[in-house]
């Protein structure tokens, strides 16, 4: 039924961050990974955190070879016999407290679960299955503590390990260590750390896997990664403790070496990082992998020479760990067909099953069954620069499957694609990108040598102004996309980015009050000062005067504490640089940068290190004033008067969005929340002046910097002149910062965009550029440049004037065209040090340049 007064779509922003996938189940995508069986006969209910219905997942085998998945639901344990992955029933259900969270793990006839859950049937719940068709809960623990966020299960010792425990007065009760010898009487043996209770946040165990007489802990909210002595379960000890930036430490598993360690956390962006210990009193990060990097790796397991992943909205993922240091993923199945990076779809994955039986537990469509099958090769890719040194920070794919990963220090990367020729590629920015192709077969190793040549510099610089007053655009932002390098104008409209590496770019420029344009830069020698216009747009409000918003009103529901929406000059408010990031992060890369010049990789991309709350409005001078959510009296406190407790809205006044072609909603938005999903930022839009709300954008995680978004309005309603738009911040974690702000809103014609854009100068008569590296110990870049289009033919010549690779014969279009020789002649082999010449014609003219080989 509809509230008075409100349409019903005026709810659905308020139902995002609770959505789900369908309750019913799609089959899942997979490579190498046969789907045999679903059950999902507990779907989600909504008062359930992220719509989930599932949890976690485990294994079962009984002493005649039958195998059994356990996976938890909101309201107890389903367990199914999966002897048979193709034939998969359900032996039993044990009722539990109403929770998302629920764990479980095996030890010999029984299964012991544990839950945050709280009321009847709360404490450790222990199942019998002796018969395992009819499993029965023979006992529930209650002792030392009563909830427990995570199990594990030392087999060998009949060690039971609860991580994350509290008592039944909710207070933190550390990792408790139980005798099982009795399996359905445990008997504690100790506690760590150990001490006064209640345990602080910095010692919280929140997961831990016992192998050998280690002790593997992940203490997800001081951000460390631990290693106890667990020779003696009574009196374990910690050999070693260390965190890493961005650490959310969430699980960890060590490689069947014990060499490597695999750590997750449970955040946006963070990849799975790989550590050596061989030395555990000195761990060093080697390398770090996923599959998806806006996506939430979960938790790892290792058997053999496999290394099992659960990711949050990708699914699991199976690698090879032939080189525990540089995995390569040869399997997937992903059952959640939703858009990734939240908190939907798998949560475990359990692959310990003799039978090479596989289980998975989707949060929203329940119990998948799988079986693996190991079709692939290995492909070792090997990056340097200039043929010197091993290159980090290159992204390499490989194009016949869409993989792509990024190497390290070493810069090594491997990838286990199916039987098959295939295409690798490196890139970085400021290289010349090469490629290699290798012929698979199931089994087969292969290793691709590709160097990345320096590409030469210069600068790019030119002017931004108003394209009807032609006055100069202060702060107007010029970003090189998918690239480090950005900056602003200054006051004069000016802007100048040096050391840019000659190439093709897209290009976006964004000014407050006017329409973002965007452009093709064919960076090269002949590129002559660029003069930007940029078109106003109709109607601008730098938000220095109130011209009608409405904070908070009927039909909001706004519940917020604090952080109310308020127009001012903002104080700006910063976290520590050296905290832990939680927050969750954005691929986002616009902000309003400093005007002296590019960034370039690992700089800050926002105002101002660690920013919370916006120090200025994003107004060039001398505007000051935006709406920011609530305004505290001490920069130094980033959770004064930040939003809590709920949600608060800030409505704009009446717009005007007929007569345009593409009639657009413009906004410079701000967002910082270290915390999860129930955290976010909501854009709605009505075309009847706030009757009925819909829906535009929801944003979560971290976007602590000042970004230009636009609303295409047609794509959603018809364009009246009663048009509003409405901006909503959540709080929906306790204890969680959220900060939001919203400036320079505009209302233009999309269809109206428009940028000068110089064409590159051709060059008089033919030319070709001096090749680099030089001298060269690799593959060597080189440009020719025609002043028409034409047959051209380009070689390199030995220094007897002898042919050693043709590198061009054909047609090639006027301007500047890139070349690349890899080091070999037109036999393959390759050609030793010494001196090379590059020789090119077209239209009747020639020109030769020389460089020198290295060995």
């Amino acid at each position: 039924m509809r509230a008075p007064g409100i349409a019903l779509r005026a709810l659905l922003p308020f139902a995002i961050a609770l959505a789900a996938a369908p309750a019913v189940a799609q089959p899942p995508i997979t490579r190498n990974l046969t789907f045999t069986a679903n059950r999902n006969e507990y779907p989600p209910t909504i008062v359930s955190p992220f719509g989930a219905g599932y949890s976690a997942c485990w294994s079962y085998i009984h002493g005649d070879g039958r195998e059994y998945a356990i996976i938890g639901t909101n309201n107890g344990t389903a367990i199914y016999n999966v002897t048979d992955p193709y034939s998969v029933y359900r032996v039993g259900f044990i009722t539990g407290p109403f929770s998302a969270w629920r764990e479980m793990k095996s030890y010999r006839n029984w299964i012991y679960i544990t839950t945050e859950g709280t009321g009847a049937g709360e404490g450790v719940q222990i199942v019998r299955m002796s018969d395992p068709e009819a499993p029965v809960l023979a006992a529930t623990y209650t002792g030392s503590f009563t909830h427990s966020h995570t199990v594990a299960i030392d087999t060998a010792r009949a060690i039971l390990i609860c991580n994350g425990t509290r008592n039944a007065a909710g207070l933190a009760t550390g990792m408790h260590i139980l005798s099982i010898a009795n399996p359905e009487a445990p008997v504690e043996l100790t506690w760590w750390p150990g001490g006064a209770i209640p345990v602080p946040n910095a010692q919280y165990v929140h997961d831990c896997v016992p192998i050998g007489n280690r002790l593997y802990c992940a203490s997800i909210y001081s951000g460390d990664e631990r290693v106890l002595d667990f020779t003696d379960p009574a009196n374990p000890f910690q050999i070693n403790a260390w965190t890493y930036p961005g650490a959310f430490t969430h699980s960890s598993w060590p490689d069947a070496t014990g060499h490597c360690l695999y750590v997750t956390d449970e955040v946006d962006g963070q990849p799975l990082k790989i550590f050596d210990i061989t030395n555990v009193m000195s761990p060093v990060e080697v390398n770090a992998i996923t599959s998806n990097p806006v996506a939430i790796i979960h938790n790892p397991k290792v058997v053999g020479n496999e290394l099992y992943l659960s990711n949050y909205t990708e699914g699991i993922r199976v690698l090879d760990l032939s080189d525990p240091v540089h995995p390569a993923e040869f399997a997937y199945a992903d059952s959640y067909p939703g858009p990734s990076g939240d908190f939907f779809g798998v949560w475990e994955v359990c692959p310990f099953f003799p039978s090479g039986t596989v289980i998975a537990s989707d949060m929203q469509t329940g119990l998948y069954v799988y079986r693996p099958v190991r079709d692939y090769g290995i492909v070792r890719a090997v990056v340097d620069s200039d043929g010197v040194a091993p290159l980090a920070g290159a992204s390499v794919r490989l194009v016949t499957q869409g993989d792509s990963l990024t190497t390290t220090g070493d810069g090594i990367v491997q990838f286990a694609p199916s039987p098959g020729t295939h295409t690798v590629t490196a890139k970085k920015f400021g290289f010349v990108s090469a490629s290699a192709t290798r012929a698979v077969t199931i089994g087969s190793r292969d290793t691709v040598a590709l160097s990345l040549v320096h590409r030469p510099v210069r600068d790019y610089s030119g002017t931004v102004k108003d394209a009807v007053s032609a006055l100069p655009l202060e702060t107007a932002e010029i970003d090189l996309l998918d690239t480090p390098l950005a900056t602003l104008t200054d006051a004069s409209g000016a802007f100048s980015m040096p050391v840019v590496p000659e190439d093709l770019y897209n290009v976006e420029a964004h000014a407050p009050g006017h329409i973002p344009a965007s452009y093709t830069l064919d960076l090269d020698p002949g590129f002559p000062t660029h003069h930007i216009q940029l078109v106003p747009a109709r109607d601008y409000d730098d938000m220095e005067i109130d011209r009608g918003w409405t904070v908070g009103g009927a039909g909001t529901g706004d519940n917020a504490l604090t952080g109310i929406w308020v127009r001012v000059d903002p104080l700006g408010t910063s976290a520590a640089p050296s905290a832990p990031a939680r927050a969750r992060r954005s691929p986002d890369l616009l902000s309003a940068r400093e005007p002296s010049g590019p960034l370039h990789e690992g700089e800050e991309l926002g105002l101002y290190p660690g920013q919370v709350q916006p120090g200025d409005d994003r107004t060039p001078p001398p505007g000051v004033r935006c709406w920011v959510t609530g305004q505290g009296t001490d920069s130094t406190s980033i959770s004064q008067n930040d939003v809590d407790g709920g949600k608060t809205s800030l409505t704009s006044p009446a717009l005007d969005l007929t007569g345009m072609a593409q009639p657009t909603i413009g906004y410079w938005r701000w967002f910082y929340c270290d915390g999860a999903a129930e955290d976010w930022f909501a854009v709605l839009i009505s075309d009847d002046d706030g009757a009925s709300w819909v829906p535009v954008d929801t944003t979560r995680g971290n976007h602590n910097q000042w970004v230009e978004r636009a609303i295409s309005v047609s794509d959603f309603v018809t364009p009246t002149n009663q048009m509003k738009v409405r901006f909503i911040a959540r709080d929906g974690t306790p204890g969680n910062i959220v900060e939001g702000a919203v400036d320079d809103l505009t209302v233009y014609d999309a269809a109206n965009a428009s940028v000068a854009v110089p064409a590159p100068a051709l060059p008089r008569a033919l030319r070709l550029a001096t090749p680099w590296p030089n001298p060269a110990r690799g593959a060597v870049s080189l440009r020719i440049e025609l002043p028409r289009a034409g047959d051209a033919r380009v070689e390199v010549l030995d220094v007897g004037g002898r042919v050693m690779r043709s590198l061009w014969r054909g047609p090639l279009a006027a301007g500047a065209t890139p070349l690349r020789w890899d080091g070999a002649d037109d036999l393959g082999n390759a050609a030793p040090a010494g001196l090379y010449f590059v020789r090119a014609s077209a239209g009747g003219e020639s020109a030769v340049a020389r460089f020198v080989r290295v060995r």
